[in-house]
Parts: C-alpha cells; structure tokens; sequence
C-alpha cells in the first residue's frame, strides 16, 4: 500500500500538468484590411500551464502541410504563464494594414515550456474575397497505384473546412469514409486523402461532405477517373 501511495504521489502532479485549455474562438479570422481580433484562454485547473504563442505561415504543396515561422500577424502578449483559474487575452493583429486579395492561412500554436503539458495549434485566416462564395472544389479519384486517393483542388479564394467525409455509390448506398474533421484545403491550393479500395474503383459514384458553414457539398470526380502510377502521401 505504501508503495501505491508513493506511485500516485508521482504520477498525480504529471497528470496534473496535462489538464486541457480551454480556448475561445477555436478558429479565428482577420479583416482583409484594417482589424484585430482576439483568442481567450482559460486554465481550468489543476495544473500550471507555461509557454509561448508563435505565429506560423500556412501553406499546402506537394500534398503536403507547411509551417513556416512568420511575422505578418503580430500577437500581444506572446509569453503565457497561466496558474490554474487565470484567464487571458490574446490580441492577433496584421503586421501591415495593406489589404489581401485572397485569403491569407495562419496557424497559432500554443507551444509548453516544459515536457507533458498539451499543445495546441488553431488556424487563423485573413482575409474578406470579394465573392466569399463556398470554395470551389474539383474532385480527382485516382486508381492507378496500391492505394486509391482522392484529391481536391481549390480553385476559390477561400479556404474550404471539410468534415464528415462520406462516398455515395450509383446506387445509392452512402460510406461514410472520415467521421469529424477531415481536414482543409486552402484557397488556390489542392490536399488528397487516402481511400479505401472498392471494386468499382470508385466509378458512377460521388463524394459529400460538410463545409465550414455547415452546407451540404457534393463533390463529383471528374470523367474519366484519373489514374497516377505512384500515389503520393499526405
């Protein structure tokens, strides 16, 4: 027994280091010109959490996600040292008043001081398009290597927020592939995702999914389905 009470003695004190933030808004957007916005956090308990906020520069190529340290959003304060019960507010702000003409995609990330404590990573986008109109998907299946993907280019100038990602066959019949967030595709840029295979490889059928706004989206590969000799990862 006292060899029990000795193990929680330690593990209890990490565990407390790994209590949640809680975080509001969970997605964050800035004017295309002049504006700021803010992030409020709170530390329920009963932990202590320290570290700093950084702003990374978000890109999709290749396939693939990119972060790159950047300084066009300018934050305030960047040092957090949250005791359990403390609220604070995060001032976000364009580094230049100079407006956008497509959507700008950010990511703040919330990185610990110390081993264990959680991180987070929020998207922030900047910008107001002219024609904020729902992005503007195109749809590839490709077939031709071991594993089918699906690929979707933005052609819009703003992002698009995929969730519950779901396959309806020709006759009907509904698969749903992603429960939850799927993942985004930024303006003018293109994402793909691995499928399951099917014996129809994917023919006569279309894709749906729901956007940011909570719209219904049906995404219709194109004819004939692209076939890619090496499929490319994520």
């Amino acid at each position: 027994m006292r060899q029990l009470l000795l193990l929680l003695a330690v593990v209890l004190p990490l565990a407390a280091q790994a209590q949640a933030l809680e975080l509001v808004p969970t997605t964050l957007h800035l004017p295309a010109a002049q504006g700021r916005t803010e992030l409020w956090l709170r530390n329920p308990g009963p932990g202590h959490w320290r570290g700093q906020l950084q702003v990374w520069a978000w890109d999709q190529q290749q396939d693939a996600e990119h972060l790159q340290r950047s300084g066009q959003v300018l934050a305030s304060p960047t040092l957090l040292d949250m005791p359990a019960g403390a609220r604070q507010r995060v001032w976000l702000l364009p580094a230049s008043s100079v407006p956008v003409a497509a959507e700008l995609a950010f990511r703040i990330v919330l990185a610990p001081a110390e081993a264990g404590m959680p991180r987070y990573s929020l998207p922030l986008f900047r910008g107001e398009p002219a024609s904020p109109a729902r992005p503007r998907l195109q749809v590839e299946v490709m077939t031709g290597g071991s594993q089918p993907m699906l690929r979707l280019q933005n052609g819009g100038t703003g992002h698009a927020r995929l969730s519950d990602l779901s396959y309806e066959a020709a006759d009907g019949q509904r698969r749903l592939l992603l429960r939850g967030l799927a993942g985004y595709v930024l303006a003018a840029r293109r994402r793909q995702w691995p499928l399951p295979p099917r014996a129809d490889g994917y023919a006569g059928g279309r894709f749906r999914a729901h956007l940011q706004d909570g719209a219904d989206v049906i995404l219709t590969p194109a004819l004939p389905t692209i076939a890619a000799s090496q499929p490319s990862g994520l």
